[in-house]
């Protein structure tokens, strides 16, 4: 009997389906020897945790003003690291058009294969789209290996999917249902069964430039095995929909056009964002894949490839993303995520530094926990430091401890508005959408509902803490970018 692949892979699947579900859901014997969100935090990370609030609770007590001062210069600090962090960034240059260069024009021969993992999940309204997307990427067909992966109890989908007749490199893979029901174990589903060396992500309403694979893969063949993954940059397609895609619009650019470079280009690590990541697929399978139990599964595995030894570069080459413009789909952004990495990867925190290194290290704590603490307690800084203000204790300390307070206060304030307003404002200019810079002024309201996010999500996290919320598609009013890039074959990647 003669089988397709595809028809061998699914009778492979179905033979020993309940072993492969354990593995992607990592309830193996290797997955649960892991670190992961699945346990939550431990009883050393609890202990501490009561006693330092029990402590300050105590101090509070007795010294309410010494207690809030000593808080304040201890998250300052952390705070000071993030804006540094940010403003650093300011000073990477921008990269010129790799596709004119000779060398990153590498020859079908020695392009190696790709595999291009696309989950989905009730994307029906953006199926074509998707459909064309994938289809249109400048890479030699024989070597692509691209699967759409599909959740069982995803019927609309499927019948969909079942309707439309897809290029051979394309193929659809159902993800059995069961616990958790998550992007991280579909991946997990699809790195089993990976043909590619490198391996990449992209979600249902992207559209990415169709020389990403091409460019990728030059990058991959000029680099030490060490370089493990690289970040692609999103661009918001619809960022005239309203003023807060706007300020998302912005937010991506300061984050993939100005934040992620510069760190990037110091040798320091990032929170890798959920889509147009590239990886060799063997360093995918060393650390086990994608920790399925973390809804921000992007974030996590990029600091378990460092800590595993390698290290992450920028992509420049765009990828369009559609921006939800109504408030509730905006809220369930990836705060959850981040505190599971946080966690997780501070389970044995004397493990992670060795592992990360020193400076590794830092910059994770200054991206996940300085994130995190100054997006929840945002308006707080607002309100305390618009009170010194008009009661002038900001400007007129009574003794040292006020003045280094003050100090801090200051220097904090004046680095976070440069850190809030020029990193977007530059991101957009590299972009060459300067008219986004009429949102600037709403980037402080804009802040203050990713603080209600934030506590959303905490709130979340101890009521729902794998709970995968997804987020609609195909809703976009305007596009930016697609429908001229539809009317020629390539998208400007400059």
């Amino acid at each position: 009997m003669v089988l397709t692949p595809a028809t061998l892979a699914a009778e492979l699947w179905r033979a020993n389906a309940g072993a492969l579900a354990c593995e992607a859901a990592w309830m193996d014997e290797a997955g649960l020897q892991r670190f992961s969100a699945r346990t939550g935090t431990s009883w050393p990370q609890k202990l501490l945790a009561f006693l330092a609030l029990g402590l300050l609770c105590a101090i509070g007590a007795l010294e309410p003003v010494t207690t809030l001062i000593g808080v304040a210069l201890a998250l300052g600090a952390l705070f000071f690291a993030t804006v540094v962090l940010r403003l650093a960034a300011l000073i990477e240059k921008a990269p010129v058009d790799l596709w004119r260069e000779h060398r990153w024009q590498v020859d079908d021969s020695r392009l190696p294969v790709y595999t291009v993992a696309v989950p989905i999940f009730g994307e029906e309204a953006v199926l074509d789209q998707l459909i064309e997307g994938l289809s249109a990427l400048d890479y030699p067909a024989a070597k692509l290996d691209i699967r759409i992966l599909v959740e069982e109890i995803d019927w609309g989908l499927r019948r969909a999917l079942a309707a439309r007749e897809l290029p051979p490199f394309m193929q659809v893979m159902i993800i059995p249902r069961g616990v958790p029901q998550t992007k991280a174990r579909a991946l997990n589903r699809a790195l089993a069964e990976a043909r590619g060396e490198l391996f990449t992500i992209f979600d249902a309403e992207d559209v990415p430039d169709p020389r990403q694979l091409r460019l990728a893969a030059a990058r991959f063949l000029r680099s030490d095995a060490e370089l493990v993954c690289l970040q692609a940059r999103l661009v918001i397609d619809n960022p005239d929909d309203g003023w807060l895609s706007g300020c998302f619009a912005l937010e991506y650019a300061g984050l993939f056009d100005v934040l992620n470079p510069g760190l990037l280009q110091s040798g320091l690590p990032i929170m890798l964002g959920g889509t147009s990541n590239h990886f060799r697929t063997e360093a995918l399978r060393r650390v086990g894949g994608w920790d399925p139990w973390n809804v921000t599964e992007d974030a996590d595995i990029g600091f378990r490839l460092v800590r595993a030894g390698g290290y992450m570069a920028d992509l420049p080459c765009r990828t369009l993303e559609e921006a939800p413009h109504h408030l509730p789909a905006w809220l369930r952004r990836w705060h959850k995520g981040y505190l599971q990495t946080l966690i997780s990867h501070l389970l044995r925190p004397a493990r992670f530094l060795r592992e990360a290194g020193f400076t590794a290290t830092l910059t994770f704590l200054a991206l996940v926990l300085g994130t995190l603490l100054g997006t929840l307690f945002y308006p707080l800084f607002i309100a305390t430091t618009v009170l010194a203000v008009l009661d002038g204790s900001l400007f007129v300390p009574r003794n040292a401890l006020e003045l280094l307070c003050s100090s801090l206060a200051l220097a904090l304030a004046g680095s976070g508005i440069c850190a809030i307003f020029l990193v977007p404002a530059l991101g957009a200019w590299r972009r060459g959408a300067i008219d986004l810079w009429r949102w600037l002024p709403l980037l402080p309201i804009y802040y203050l509902l990713a603080s209600l996010a934030a506590w959303l999500a905490l709130y979340d996290y101890f009521h729902d803490r794998f709970g995968w919320h997804k987020t609609a598609h195909g809703l976009a009013r305007s596009s930016r970018y697609r429908r001229r890039a539809r009317g020629r074959p390539r998208l400007d990647s400059k």
